[in-house]
């Protein structure tokens, strides 16, 4: 199936134009009359310069779109922050046009798939990079309570991804896509987890397989092979987040790690990396993890229906949190997420799961990568395979208590989550894992 029928497939047609290739961004002004044959169209973008082919990209995607208002929104430190005051204020300002057109890596596309949907236009985007796979998914990560947060957006209309774009986007963007594909190598595992234990689900192949099939030329010696299997991972694996209504298929404590770190650097008022940098990073140190945990912790082998989050489970969140920010407003929201957390854990039933312990683990580990081939891969890229190689390097320490903070953010079980109810998710065992990662040629 071509990925554009693929695409009206998962969406149930919401995003309807899916053009991929060297010239695909000589068909934005068809789409826009398509889409809005009259009526004003608003060009949504950053204050970051973009040129591609030899161009000003904003004057050229400006002539393709027609006339047009544009909204520009502040970008610092060369990101968009997406908190409540950037998104309420852009949604005032695009007001409600008869179309948007974004125009940037992903942040911006995520603030357009929000106005989109708080609007009621339809959203052609146009991608400026090979950053991450939240292009074609209808889910947008946004800052709400200083913690990050995936929330229910809007599918795009139409996703233009043109190659000359992609070739021309800065170095660090199309590494960061890289580390953010890699996520299949680890995230399944935390989401069969999940499921088999009765926390999500269902667990369903079909929306990890097309990525693990995807990933495979990544690291293919031919520059435009390689290119093409960045792009095909990524957008594929937004499509397959819009299969299973969730982005739990490729983000688990990978991803969970990318955010504290933003988290963190956001309190702190410092710069942290971009997102699929940090994922990559953590994706050598998450397959390490399920490596030294399946050699050295009981954590497959105690029957997991009596096990409990610890009575201190509260405490322990608030203090986590109140390391960054003392005011305790980041540690009540993360509170919150964990609390439904541990609520749905004493609800689910894992009887069947410890019954069938041996083929759940058979499967489980059938989805867990190589830190190796991970490191390798994002080398081949020149991109960070550890924490102190990160354009914002991240401290062991700071490393440390990252990772420390796993199962105390968010309300998605990962493997984290059954260490601290074995009382196995110490200093002694990450360390451990950070060495097994150094050994796989990343870690801290």
């Amino acid at each position: 199936m071509q990925m554009d029928d693929f695409a009206r497939e998962v969406s149930q047609g919401a995003l309807s134009h899916l053009a991929t290739g060297p010239a695909a961004l000589d068909g934005l002004s068809s789409q826009c009359r398509l889409l809005a044959p009259s009526g004003e169209r608003v060009l949504l973008l950053d204050d970051v310069p973009k040129a591609a082919a030899g161009r000003d990209l904003v004057a050229w995607v400006s002539e393709l779109v027609g006339e047009v208002r544009m909204v520009v929104v502040r970008a610092t430190r060369a990101q968009v922050r997406l908190d409540e005051a950037t998104i309420e204020s852009t949604v005032a300002e695009v007001g409600r046009p008869a179309l948007i057109v974004s125009l940037g890596s992903g942040t911006v596309t995520d603030l357009g798939k929000v106005v989109s949907a708080r609007s009621g236009a339809p959203l052609v985007a146009v991608q400026t990079a090979a950053s991450v796979n939240g292009f074609s998914d209808p889910l947008s990560v946004l800052v709400i309570g200083g913690a990050k947060r995936t929330k229910p957006s809007a599918w795009p209309s139409a996703l233009i991804i043109d190659d000359r774009l992609v070739d021309a986007a800065p170095l660090r963007l199309n590494r960061s896509g890289v580390g953010d594909a890699i996520a299949i190598w680890s995230a399944p595992a935390d989401w069969y987890l999940a499921c088999a234990l009765g926390l999500d689900g269902p667990f369903l192949d079909e929306a990890v397989r097309p990525v693990l099939e995807a990933v495979r030329g990544l690291a293919d010696p031919d520059p435009d092979v390689a290119r093409r299997a960045l792009v095909e991972s990524l957008t594929v694996g937004g499509l397959v987040i819009g299969i299973a209504d969730s982005t739990a298929p490729l983000s688990g404590s990978e991803h969970l790690t990318s955010h504290i770190l933003d988290m963190a650097a956001m309190a702190r008022g410092v710069e942290h990396d971009l997102h699929g940098a940090q994922v990559g990073v953590a994706t050598v140190v998450c397959t390490a993890l399920w490596a030294e945990v399946r050699e050295s912790c009981t954590v497959f082998e105690v029957p997991w229906a009596g096990l409990r989050y610890p009575d201190d489970l509260e405490q322990r969140v608030r203090e986590t949190w109140a390391a960054i920010d003392p005011s305790g407003a980041l540690g009540e929201e993360c509170w919150t997420a964990v609390d439904r957390k541990a609520a749905a854990w004493n609800a689910a039933d894992k009887g069947e799961c410890d019954r069938n312990r041996a083929d759940v683990l058979a499967d489980l580990f059938g989805y867990v990568g190589d830190p190796i081939r991970a490191a390798g891969t994002l080398r081949h890229w020149g991109a960070s395979t550890r924490f102190s190689e990160l354009d914002s390097p991240v401290g062991r320490d700071d490393v440390l208590w990252t990772l420390r903070a796993l199962p105390f953010m968010r309300d998605r079980l990962t493997l984290p989550d059954l260490l601290v109810m074995t009382g196995e998710w110490t200093d002694e065992l990450i360390e451990r894992v950070l060495a097994r990662a150094q050994a796989a040629g990343g870690g801290a």
